[in-house]
């Protein structure tokens, strides 16, 4: 097994138990690193955040600052991976033009 390959590995499996601790989803949901997969998680994330969200408007002690900062971190990424599967890999990063945090499907 290279360097890259055991990185990978890596990155993978702390994606996962980060999404199982802040979701509480299976690990398989959390490993599925398919398209599908990916809208799934971001849809758990985005549910989450609006959760969270709300805790916090409403001034509930529930309310974590480091969950909600935690929950963004990761729909970021999520939404990151996602936009390097649609793409290929066919633009660099530091040349798109658009909002990081924003996907255009194409047909």
């Amino acid at each position: 097994m290279r360097i890259k390959d055991k990185a990978w590995a890596a990155a993978a499996e702390k994606r996962c138990k980060g999404l199982v601790q802040l979701l509480g989803i299976a690990e398989a949901e959390a490993s599925d690193t398919s398209i599908k997969g990916r809208l799934s998680v971001i849809a758990k994330l985005k549910s989450a955040k609006r959760s969270e969200i709300a805790r916090g408007q409403t001034g509930s002690w529930l309310y974590d600052a480091n969950r909600h900062l935690s929950i963004c971190a990761s729909l970021r990424n999520e939404y990151e991976a996602l936009e390097e599967i649609l793409d290929g890999g066919a633009v660099a990063p530091a040349q798109r033009k658009r909002a990081k945090n924003v996907i255009e499907l194409r047909p």
